[in-house]
């Protein structure tokens, strides 16, 4: 195929058996030019790893997010309004660096739990002529054909087994094949642009220095203990959205001091028996300071929480510390319009069985 494409993507587009890897393994000349996935996370993924020239030299952008999404809403630990925002952000954020974006929709293996944040996707999807993919149609294709229960096609909950997998990559191949001969028109698109930024603490805290480094991402970072206050400057019109943290050493409740108090109970279960594990915790109810610093502590377990934390420990694990690399803040929004390309045919932004 011959083409420069960036990932942003959950464990679906991490996994050797997953629907990315099989894309990657049909076709050698497939270039990866920048890559943010990461497991256990949301969409918030995109405004964390999607920035700079991240999109730059690619033609496509390969975006898979709704599994954790779905987890993560369906635990109250986010709103429907956070994963429509973020998606957007990076639908726009890829358009407006002449990279297309195409959405994969994979939902879980109970296929219809997953209907109403495939549709706040597509919904996004159509509304701005964005190409996607629904797995769902993939799935009842193969439902159909093989004369087997959509259930027997996952490995778990949470992934398509090895065989869907595959079908998914072939099918996405075929589809950018039509997506890069379509016929387009020019347009301009004006959307409320939010600014977000990293704030690596590690240049605020004089704390233990941590550093880990896998072939997904580069975790540098500081561990916070407990009996200690940590003021960090994150700006008077700026908001916390999320933390970027290492999941195998956070083993405490988090309180977070602006205009309010917060506390985020962040003592976690790494999916294994591991010494780092990144994920991105999003905050659904967001910090700010007037005077544009917080104070981070651990604070007593017996708190009351502030906020939802997906595969948290309610009991016990609380040794007194966490591992933090980046605090994601929100810097307000900006009204932007800028010119890009539509599909001439509007039908063409889904797949569709051939």
């Amino acid at each position: 195929m011959s083409l420069s494409i960036s990932i942003l993507g959950q464990s679906n587009s991490i996994l050797k058996a997953g629907f990315f890897q099989k894309f990657l393994d049909a076709d050698d000349t497939i270039e990866v030019t920048s890559a943010g996935r990461i497991g256990a996370s949301p969409s918030l993924l995109g405004p964390y790893f999607a920035q700079g020239d991240f999109f730059k030299g690619s033609e496509f952008c390969i975006v898979d997010t709704c599994v954790i999404d779905f987890s993560l809403l369906s635990a109250n630990a986010i709103d429907y309004y956070d994963v429509v925002r973020w998606v957007e952000w990076i639908g726009h954020s890829a358009k407006r660096a002449n990279c297309e974006p195409v959405f994969v929709c994979i939902p879980v293996s109970d296929i219809n739990a997953s209907r109403t944040i495939i549709s706040a996707c597509i919904s996004v999807c159509q509304k701005q002529d964005w190409y996607y993919l629904d797995v769902r149609d993939v799935i009842a294709a193969v439902v159909k054909s093989k004369n087997v229960d959509a259930k027997e096609l996952y490995a778990d909950g949470s992934h398509p087994a090895e065989f869907l997998s595959g079908v998914i990559a072939t099918h996405l191949g075929n589809f950018l094949t039509k997506i890069r001969t379509a016929k387009t028109t020019k347009c301009k698109r004006t959307f409320a642009f939010t600014a977000y930024d990293r704030v690596p603490l590690k240049d605020q805290i004089a704390g233990t220095p941590v550093e880990y480094s896998s072939r997904l991402i580069t975790f540098s970072g500081v561990r916070l203990e407990r009996g200690e206050t940590y003021p960090i400057h994150i700006g008077s019109d700026s908001s916390i959205r999320g933390l970027m943290v290492n999941s195998a050493a956070c083993k405490s409740v988090l309180s977070i001091e602006g205009d309010r108090t917060f506390h985020k109970n962040l003592r976690l279960k790494p999916y294994h028996p591991t010494n780092f594990e990144a994920r991105l915790i999003p905050i659904c109810r967001p910090i700010r300071d007037h005077q544009g610093m917080v104070r981070l502590s651990l604070t007593n377990q017996d708190v009351s929480m502030s906020d939802v934390t997906l595969h948290s420990s309610k009991e016990g694990n609380d040794e007194g510390f966490i591992e933090v690399a980046d605090l994601v803040v929100e810097r307000g929004y900006d009204l932007v319009t800028y010119t890009t390309t539509r599909p001439a045919d509007p039908a063409s932004i889904r797949w569709m069985p051939d």
